[in-house]
C-alpha cells in the first residue's frame, strides 16, 4: 500500500468485485455500473491500484486506461488468481473494452427488465470462458476445403428461462465462417428442447450489421432468435453508449 492511500473500503470491494467478474474495463462502464461519478470512481480505482488487486494499463493515447484485475484482486473477489487475464495486448483491448461496456448493459438492463433469475441474469467473458458448455463445434466451406471448428460467444443473458449468447461484433469475419457460426446457433436454438433461446450480436458499425442480417437470413435465423443491436447508437433502446458520452445520458440509454 503505498503511502497516504486509504485502503479499499466496502464500496471499492462491490466495485472490485464486478470488475474481477468481467476481467478488465475502462473506468467508465465500472463507474456506471456502481452509481459513481468520475471522481468517486477515482478514487476508489486508486486503492485498488495501490493495493495491488487492480493494474491499470495504458491504451492508445486519448482513450484512457483499461483496468485489469489482478491475480491477488481476482482471490480477493472470491476467484481463482488464473481467473485473472493475463495480458491483453493492444489488438484484444478493443474488444476487452466494449465486452466491458455490454456487460455493463446487461447488468443494467437486467435491473429492469431481465429479471428471470435475481442470481444468475447475465454471464460474463470470463464465466464464458471458464465455464462448462459454451463451446460448440461448427463447420463451414471455404476455398481451401471444409473447415471443423469451435466457438463460444462472447457473453451471455437469461432470457424467458433461456440462454442466449451475445457476440461483440467488432469487424467483419470472412462470410463462409459467418454462415456456419450463424448456422450452429440456428441448430442450437431450434426444436423443443434448445440449448439456446437465440443470440444477440452486438455490432460496431452499418457495415458489420447489414452483413449479420443479410447472412442471418440465409442461416434461416429470424426474429425473435436473431437480433443485432447498434454497438454505439442513442436512438437504439437496446444500444451499448460510448465511452465519453456523459454518465446521465448513458443512463437514460441504459434504462430504457
Amino acid at each position: 500500500m503505498s503511502g497516504g492511500c486509504i485502503a479499499p473500503g466496502a464500496r471499492s470491494l462491490e466495485g472490485l468485485a464486478w470488475l474481477a467478474r468481467v476481467g478488465a474495463s475502462p473506468q467508465e462502464p465500472l463507474a456506471l455500473v456502481m452509481g459513481w461519478n468520475h471522481s468517486t470512481a477515482y478514487d476508489h480505482v486508486r486503492r485498488l491500484v495501490a493495493a495491488g488487486l487492480v493494474r491499470r494499463v495504458p491504451m492508445t493515447r486519448g482513450d484512457g486506461s483499461l483496468l485489469i484485475v489482478t491475480a491477488a484482486g481476482a482471490r480477493v473477489a472470491g476467484y481463482r488468481a488464473s481467473w485473472a487475464p493475463r495480458s491483453l495486448g493492444l489488438a484484444t483491448w478493443a474488444h476487452a473494452c466494449w465486452c466491458a461496456w455490454t456487460s455493463a448493459w446487461l447488468q443494467l438492463r437486467g435491473q429492469t427488465r431481465w429479471a428471470a433469475d435475481p442470481d444468475r441474469r447475465w454471464w460474463s467473458e470470463r464465466e464464458i470462458l471458464h465455464g462448462d458448455g459454451w463451446r460448440h463445434r461448427f463447420s463451414y466451406e471455404d476455398r481451401r476445403g471444409t473447415a471443423r471448428v469451435t466457438h463460444r460467444p462472447d457473453l451471455a443473458v437469461l432470457i424467458a428461462g433461456h440462454r442466449v449468447p451475445v457476440e461483440v461484433e467488432l469487424q467483419r469475419k470472412p462470410r463462409a465462417r459467418l454462415l456456419g457460426i450463424l448456422r450452429m446457433y440456428d441448430e442450437l436454438s431450434a426444436g423443443t428442447e434448445p440449448t439456446y433461446g437465440g443470440v444477440i450480436y452486438v455490432a460496431a458499425n452499418d457495415y458489420i450489421a447489414d452483413a449479420l442480417h443479410d447472412v442471418g437470413a440465409e442461416a434461416g435465423l429470424r426474429t425473435p432468435r436473431f437480433s443485432v443491436r447498434a454497438l454505439d447508437d442513442e436512438a437504439n433502446a437496446c444500444c451499448v453508449p460510448r465511452a465519453r458520452r456523459r454518465r446521465r445520458r448513458v443512463g437514460e440509454a441504459a434504462g430504457r
